[in-house]
């Protein structure tokens, strides 16, 4: 562990340093950046480690924790980002790359294929651009190498949804008026022209992690939800945990489900519970506001209790039944996710070995004028399976992938400013 106060004391990293290029592969909501978990991972563990991100997302915390000599495990619920981890993570042959590749461009020209079902597809893509999307995918589905298969199905999500109407700049479904049917008109050898830039990054990318393949630093990253109990990871078998969960419900913060529609549905990916894709954020932390123990969370957190007595203060003094159903519904938004969170903690601690750290990187959003102190919060909740609080360390936010404004009352047009900073909060089982 590195022990040097100076070092420790700086999480904002300004300066940007040089990163595995398979981080640069996809773009994905709210992505960690490399060096914040690169330095996570030095400072709370060791060579040959097993480190777990209970909150995978798109495998970042899998690929550092490999290339500084981990063993590395995670938990996604997103099969979309299960897809991209999983590329992120392979290493192909140089030349057995570029032969598939070139016979998936000669399947993709000369074929055309029963088309795949995207929900509104005439309503999200120009009918020509579709076609091309459409035969691309069913020429990947003629490829032998599941690998390569998956190599170019991530960098089709790489463009889809900028070959589309849907804006391309944020994470929900909504057309852009500003684009027009001219531009977006993509014959097969205009797709091929748009995805070639794609595919070459990744080519190169995927060659730097021939090392670490050598090295044979293995990773699994499963398909489950972590507020269930997964048996593959054994009790007392993790030395660190470092995730970063979502801030909060996804229908108000970031919409990972809507991020991934188009993705999901052409490459034809299920959710957990084998629900549309679409469905996925209500599958989310937060997304199920019934059946929460309130009494109990009340029990473990003094500060959610706080905040639980504020907005039903404010019910009562609201103007009418409609006001009091806003802050109500809002109420049980945040009651749900901590509840969902609260049992992930849980889980966590299990995997967890005694005196191993579980660091999670969060941020507190500010709902009805009120902020919501998440730290506090999971280190209340935290305590109670047996995770001890080491310290809380602040870092501004300077370069994640975050919508600018959320919504602060889950109505349409009222927002306030995102979060701007983020606290790394150490806990250590005893």
């Amino acid at each position: 562990m590195n022990t040097d106060l100076s070092w420790l004391l700086e999480w904002s990293f300004k300066e940007r340093s040089a990163v595995l290029l398979a981080h640069k592969i996809h773009r994905y909501p709210a992505m960690f950046i490399p060096e914040l978990a690169e330095k996570i991972i030095l400072t709370f563990s060791k060579e040959d480690d097993v480190v777990l991100d209970i909150f995978s997302g798109s495998g970042t915390t899998v690929l550092e924790a490999r290339r500084l000599h981990r063993q590395a495990k995670g938990i996604e619920i997103n099969p979309l980002a299960i897809l991209i981890s999983k590329v992120k993570n392979t290493y192909i042959d140089r030349l057995l790359l570029e032969k598939e590749i070139k016979q998936w461009q000669s399947i993709f020209l000369q074929n055309s294929f029963p088309e795949h079902q995207i929900t509104n597809k005439d309503f999200w893509f120009h009918h020509i651009t579709n076609k091309s999307v459409n035969d691309a995918v069913g020429a990947i589905n003629l490829i032998e190498n599941r690998n390569v298969q998956d190599f170019l199905k991530v960098c089709i999500s790489e463009i889809i949804r900028e070959i589309s109407y849907c804006v391309h700049s944020g994470f929900k479904m909504h057309k852009d008026k500003k684009k027009t049917e001219k531009e977006l008109s993509f014959d097969k050898l205009e797709f091929l022209e748009k995805i070639q830039p794609i595919i070459e990054r990744n080519k190169q990318a995927v060659q730097e992690l021939k090392k670490i393949n050598e090295r044979q630093y293995s990773f699994n990253v499963y398909f489950h939800d972590s507020r269930e109990k997964l048996e593959l990871i054994g009790n007392n078998s993790v030395d660190l945990i470092l995730t970063s969960p979502p801030y909060g419900d996804s229908r108000t913060t970031v919409a990972y489900g809507q991020f991934s529609a188009f993705s999901s549905e052409l490459f034809n990916l299920k959710g957990f519970y084998d629900r549309p894709i679409r469905h996925l954020d209500n599958d989310l932390l937060g997304g199920q506001t019934k059946n929460i123990d309130i009494y109990n969370l009340n029990q473990k957190s003094l500060t959610l209790k706080n905040i639980q007595e504020l907005f039903l203060a404010r019910i009562m003094t609201a103007q009418d039944e409609k006001e009091k159903k806003k802050i109500s519904d809002r109420l049980k938004d945040i009651l749900a996710f901590y509840n969902d969170l609260d049992m992930c903690i849980d889980n966590g601690s299990d995997y967890l070995k005694t005196n191993g750290f579980f660091v999670m990187v969060t941020a507190s959003r500010v709902v009805h004028n009120t902020k919501l102190h998440t730290d506090i919060i999971i280190a209340e909740l935290a305590i109670h399976y047996g995770l001890k609080l080491k310290n809380i360390y602040y870092r501004d936010i300077l370069n994640k992938r975050m919508p600018s404004k959320v919504s602060a009352t889950n109505i349409k047009g009222e927002t306030t400013t995102t979060m701007t900073q983020e606290s790394i909060i150490v806990l250590q089982k005893i």
